[in-house]
């Protein structure tokens, strides 16, 4: 009983800020999960909305509450100050497998854990208005996994049926990229799709990046359309549903992985899942 009571009384401060904007949970195994807080039952559990998702969190595991200070994205002069290491700090180290092999037929296509965090997305520097890139703008990417390479041909010879000569399919139609990738997800009964455009840029400036851009150069197509970018905080954004073109990105283009310009030319495709929506298959 005085446990409790002393739990109540930690927590009270909390509520009515933690109920009213961003919240950040600290899990007992140094998870962070960052959202609105819909509910806590001090002698039960919380339950979080995290973009959109409800998620309902044991006390036993929770470690700490705090509110989200919600540091606004830095200055165009900060940004053209930041090193790699202030582009973004991991802050999911929960205990997911650090890769699992997606496989159609013949084809094995391995997944790379991108542990999620906080990112400042954009550039604000020198050239940045050719590249499309300001305004730099905080986010969150919740944990998911991006493949190692570009979807390779043959594995799209397994969904369409069809023999190519080329290592990895390329082609400047999404339509026909997206719709491979739904195939894949069916096939395969694990959701992947074409990653978005924060999963990408998060992946490429994170220290993950050597381990899925080593081999792969070239123009990438994204799930998003393009559109200029938003100030104000967001988690797992996603650009617009409808636009003239969708969101293109290069890991080894010579203005760099943050740019954003347009390229006129085929371009490869990755696959990309969340954690929590593939956790329960691969464990």
């Amino acid at each position: 009983m005085k446990k409790l009571l002393f739990l109540l009384i930690a927590l009270l401060p909390l509520l009515a800020s933690a109920q009213s904007g961003q919240s950040v949970v600290t899990l007992k195994n140094g998870t962070e999960l960052k959202g609105t807080i819909k509910a806590i039952d001090p002698t039960d559990a919380l339950t979080i909305v995290i973009a959109g998702v409800e998620a309902k969190i044991k006390m036993s595991d929770v470690a700490r509450i705090e509110e989200d200070s919600q540091t606004p994205a830095p200055s165009a002069e900060e940004q053209s100050e930041l090193g790699e290491k202030d582009k973004l700090v991991v802050t999911d180290n929960a205990d997911y497998p650090e890769s699992f092999d997606l496989q159609v037929g013949n084809t094995k296509l391995r997944m790379i854990l991108v542990r999620g965090g906080d990112m400042n997305m954009g550039y604000d520097g020198p050239g940045s208005r050719s590249m499309d890139s300001e305004p730099v703008h905080k986010v969150t990417l919740t944990s998911y996994y991006l493949s190692e390479t570009f979807v390779p041909s043959s594995m799209v010879g397994e969904v369409n049926g069809k023999k190519y000569k080329k290592e990895y399919f390329k082609t400047d139609n999404w339509g026909t990229v997206n719709k491979i990738a739904t195939k894949i997800a069916e096939m395969t009964q694990i959701p992947v799709r074409l990653p978005t455009e924060a999963e990408w840029e998060y992946a490429a400036c994170s220290s993950f990046q050597n381990a899925i851009f080593r081999e792969c150069v070239g123009i990438e197509h994204c799930y998003d359309f393009f559109d200029n970018f938003k100030a104000g905080y967001a988690i797992d954004p996603m650009g617009p549903t409808k636009g003239l073109i969708h969101v293109m990105r290069a890991y080894d283009r010579n203005k760099g992985k943050l740019n954003r310009s347009h390229y006129q030319c085929d371009r490869y495709f990755r696959l990309a899942v969340k954690v929590k929506d593939v956790i329960d298959k691969i464990k």
